[in-house]
């Protein structure tokens, strides 16, 4: 997955016109790491919260690239991450703290290659 997200950044970075979704594949990518870095610690940490919080991190980058408002956009998204992390907590898949883990580091890793790059 994460040779998948590598080609993908590194393909669509080449492009103008959609250059700046080389950011939400080069932030999933620095999460996806650090989710390895940090299992190799022996905490786990949910995957599926990452996913989501890179979609809610990738769309704060782009009001800040682009200065317009999607904040409709990212309340229904952090909404959608919501149902997701109760249901897997429901499940009991994770822990409270693996799932908060997991979507902020989504958020922060897109935030981070965004001022890195």
């Amino acid at each position: 997955m994460m040779c998948l997200f590598l080609f993908l950044a590194s393909y669509f970075s080449n492009f103008r016109n959609v250059q700046d979704l080389s950011y939400l594949f080069y932030g999933t990518l620095l999460g996806l790491i650090g989710v390895y870095l940090i299992f190799a610690m022996g905490i786990k940490t949910s995957i599926h919260l990452l996913s989501m919080g890179s979609a809610v991190g990738y769309f704060i980058v782009f009001q800040l690239i682009y200065n317009v408002s999607v904040i409709p956009l990212i309340l229904i998204l952090i909404l959608l991450s919501g149902l997701l992390a109760s249901s897997r907590l429901h499940l009991k898949a994770h822990t409270p703290k693996e799932v908060y883990l997991g979507f902020l580091l989504g958020i922060f890793t897109q935030l981070i290659s965004y001022y890195m790059l």
